[in-house]
């Protein structure tokens, strides 16, 4: 008993450390000392988006992605990285550090995020140094995955620290029959997008392209409407809510963009209500420290109720019962053989009633009746069972021998005696 005591203790105090750490202050002191870029900007104002793209007149690419950018965050300012066409890797290498450039100069309360519509199939060792060096920094990369229906890694959409992008269609939720795919991917969007470009009217484009700055275009606007969430937070709420694809036979990452869901993840967990003063917070604090403590206390009345209160209470109903039982029994033998002759009468004919009538009798009633026709038979009582006559009282007295389970005069047992089987029809022989 002590053993299981000391477990529930264990336990107990296990889950109230839980509760603690569920109800302490979601952004402790230490993390500010260890990693700057973890903690929620509860100042943040304002959010850029820097487009890593090709945005001149024969090539219009970045246009059309900061079209879908804008559409998903016109709040977000957008600043363009013009490639000028040279996609090779030492100039997207070169645009990477003039972002990181432009981001550390950004005014206090801006948050960046980094769009790539473009990649290869090269893995490049300095490249994938330029990709840390802005995760370090704590900007988000959100990346295409490609266009070659192929599971074939697609840098940089493959580096762990890059939320690479697929597409899946819009209406069905299935994968785009263009699309790359694979372990590598993180998140699928829609690719059909509506851009627009100046002096012209819109039109549709598709592809993986659009699918990244959709995503990068929600985060953005994720992250103005909680400010005090971190650009991994949005990150982790865009993979944490996001919906199973129903295509499984491709792997497109952690599922399909569910950005309402996503919004509703952030700001229930990061919200900007923690008041300044130390008071103010311990007061915070120690309400949610109620709640939570009200939250356990249900949950442990519960976890003793249906373990320990409801077995032990039914096994408690149950043996009650059984000696309530007994007890009956007693007394119902007890009477079988100090009443007077009239009550075993009645007795017995009210179990031989029954019995005809169900052609069985009950186990309660067995050691009644067994003890009422040892009783009748010692007295020399007529039978009331059978209807025989009386018989002399029985010589060994109250001595009993064997078990008394028949009636000494009819022979009777548990159970009918077997009609024989006779023909109207055919003649009786004499005996």
């Amino acid at each position: 008993m002590t053993r299981y005591l000391v477990l529930m203790a264990c336990g107990s105090v296990v889950a109230l450390g839980c509760l603690l750490l569920y109800t302490a202050d979601p952004t402790p002191g230490w993390l500010a000392e260890t990693d700057p870029a973890l903690l929620p900007m509860a100042t943040r104002q304002r959010v850029v988006i820097f487009l890593v793209d090709t945005f001149d007149a024969l090539d219009d690419h970045g246009v059309s992605v900061q079209s879908v950018v804008q559409q998903q965050c016109a709040a977000c300012a957008v600043q363009p990285v013009n490639l000028h066409g040279d996609l090779s890797l030492a100039s997207l290498r070169e645009a990477l550090e003039r972002v990181l450039t432009l981001a550390q100069q950004q005014p206090t309360g801006t948050t960046a995020l980094v769009n790539l519509s473009l990649g290869t199939y090269t893995y490049d060792a300095l490249l994938h140094d330029r990709v840390r060096a802005l995760d370090l920094a704590g900007l988000p990369i959100i990346a295409s995955a490609g266009n070659d229906h192929i599971s074939t890694p697609f840098y940089p959409a493959a580096f762990p620290e890059v939320l690479g992008v697929c597409s899946s269609t819009r209406y069905t939720r299935v994968k785009a029959s263009y699309s790359n795919f694979g372990p590598w991917v993180s998140l699928c969007a829609p690719g059909l997008q509506y851009v627009m470009r100046p002096l012209q009217q819109g039109d549709l484009a598709s592809g993986t392209s659009f699918a990244s700055p959709m995503v990068a275009g929600v985060l953005g606007h994720l992250l103005l409407e909680a400010p005090c969430a971190s650009p991994r937070a949005g990150l982790r709420a865009l993979r944490r809510t996001a919906e199973p694809s129903p295509d499984p036979q491709y792997a497109m990452g952690a599922g399909l963009l569910n950005a309402h869901t996503a919004g509703q993840y952030l700001q229930r967990l990061y919200p900007c209500e923690y008041p300044s003063g130390v008071w103010e917070r311990l007061r915070t604090r120690l309400a949610r420290l109620g709640t939570g403590l009200a939250l356990y206390s249900g949950l442990l009345l519960y976890f003793f109720v249906s373990i320990f209160a409801v077995p032990f209470g039914v096994a408690f109903v149950l043996d009650k019962l059984e000696q309530r039982a007994v007890r009956r029994e007693l007394q119902a033998l007890q009477r079988a053989y100090t009443e007077g002759p009239l009550y075993r009468q009645q007795r017995l004919l009210t179990f031989h009633a029954a019995f005809v009538r169900t052609q069985r009798v009950r186990r309660r009633d067995r050691a009644e009746l067994a003890a009422l026709l040892h009783a009748v038979y010692v007295c020399g009582e007529p039978c009331g069972w059978c209807g025989r006559a009386a018989v002399p009282s029985a010589p060994d007295g109250w001595e009993l021998p064997v078990a008394y389970e028949a009636c000494s005069r009819c022979g009777w047992e548990m159970a009918p005696a077997p009609q024989p089987d006779t023909d109207d029809n055919e003649p009786l022989e004499p005996i």
